[in-house]
């Protein structure tokens, strides 16, 4: 009898041990994203919201969170999912495929997507479309702390009023000295609105200071902090983009860190894809562009640009257009002047430009000679 129990025992213990070898060996579902491998991005919007994307090339899948700019408050971000894919143009097309919690805002039938031009390891530029159709999401990858201290020249992508925003007579461009004491980073700089552009009126300007001390808790992901809150975040990368969000109201800033590469003639002949954001616009407030730039007889650096009507097919519109004209490169800031119907009538621009090897991103800011109107033009090299 005891020798019958012990078989039946050991029986019992070899089949337990090999359901559980089995659920060991097991496959396991891969996650929708595995963070491990995946291209992590962060992000400013107007009027002050902050975006995060995780991009999983293996699998074409994302996933991000956005946050209205209450920082802190977590009770009122999104969740989203999605699938993505390359387009002809050389912009990703991401569809979105859930949201948590369910909100109309954000509808996963197909009717909701973005267009996105990715600069891996620099920087990403998102056009909401669809039903989702809306202001432009500038966002740069992880960095490291170290890499951080810098100048660095900034355009503001995402204001905090839209709708009295006006870059000739207040803050559009400027530049951050950004310096690290102790554990903590410094920030300082100066401002200017368009006019102060060749020598005009320079309605605002004048020293930025003021700024609490930055921390960086890894991975290039700075906060701002005054009186225990969360007051502003920032995403720092180590090809020298970054970007800021002050929160909801205050806007943020898209900035290219200074380098000796970022000269007028590292856009000779060279091509650039991008989005013009016009944030005064009630429907369409982002429109993918093309623009080309090459040096004349008189050695003036022209960009000429036209929208596309169709950008998942590389279609450009032929009738319309812009042409940028570089007058002077200055530590990687940029000025000109901007025209959009081949009259005598100009627009002043300010702009930052970030030579990175074969990669370069430029940041302009200017506005619509007629209607004076702003748009902020985000580019990136097509290679």
């Amino acid at each position: 009898m005891r020798n019958s129990q012990l078989i039946l025992s050991m029986l019992a213990g070899i089949i337990l041990g090999a359901c559980s070898n089995s659920e060991e060996n097991e496959v396991q579902p891969e996650p929708f994203v595995n963070i491990e491998e995946a291209d992590i991005y962060k992000g400013t919007q107007s009027p002050g919201d902050v975006w995060t994307w995780a991009l999983d090339k293996e699998q074409g899948h994302m996933i991000a969170t956005w946050d209205y700019g209450t920082f802190d408050d977590t009770t009122d971000d999104i969740s989203i999912e999605g699938t993505f894919e390359t387009l002809p143009s050389g912009f990703l097309k991401v569809t979105i495929t859930k949201s948590e919690p369910a909100s109309d805002e954000i509808p996963t039938d197909g009717t909701a997507w973005f267009y996105a031009m990715e600069i891996p390891g620099m920087a990403m530029i998102i056009k909401p479309e669809g039903s989702i159709k809306g202001d432009i999401i500038a966002m740069v990858p992880q960095g490291d702390c170290a890499s951080i201290p810098g100048t660095y020249n900034y355009v503001i992508s995402a204001p905090g009023e839209r709708s009295t925003y006006d870059p000739i007579t207040q803050e559009a461009f400027g530049y951050l000295e950004v310096a690290q004491q102790g554990s903590g980073f410094a920030l300082s700089g100066y401002k200017f609105s368009l006019d102060c552009v060749d020598g005009g009126n320079c309605t605002d300007t004048g020293v930025i200071n003021g700024i609490p001390m930055a921390t960086c808790s890894g991975s290039g992901d700075v906060v701002i902090s005054e009186g225990g809150e969360t007051v502003a975040q920032g995403q720092f990368t180590n090809a020298g983009a970054m970007m800021m969000d002050f929160g909801y109201g205050n806007g943020g800033v898209f900035a290219l860190k200074t380098g000796a590469n970022a000269t007028k003639q590292a856009l000779n002949n060279n091509t650039y894809i991008g989005v013009a954001y016009m944030p005064k616009n009630n429907n369409d407030k982002t429109v993918p562009v093309k623009l080309s730039f090459f040096e004349n007889e008189l050695e003036n650096m022209i960009g000429t640009g036209n929208p596309f009507t169709d950008i998942e097919n590389d279609i450009l519109d032929s009738e319309s257009g812009v042409v940028v004209i570089v007058d002077n490169v200055v530590n990687g800031r940029v000025f000109g002047t901007v025209n959009f119907d081949e009259d005598n009538d100009t627009a002043k621009m300010g702009a930052a430009l970030l030579v990175n090897g074969n990669d370069h991103i430029l940041i302009l800011t200017s506005y619509d000679e007629e209607s004076q109107e702003p748009f902020i033009l985000i580019l990136a090299k097509k290679n």
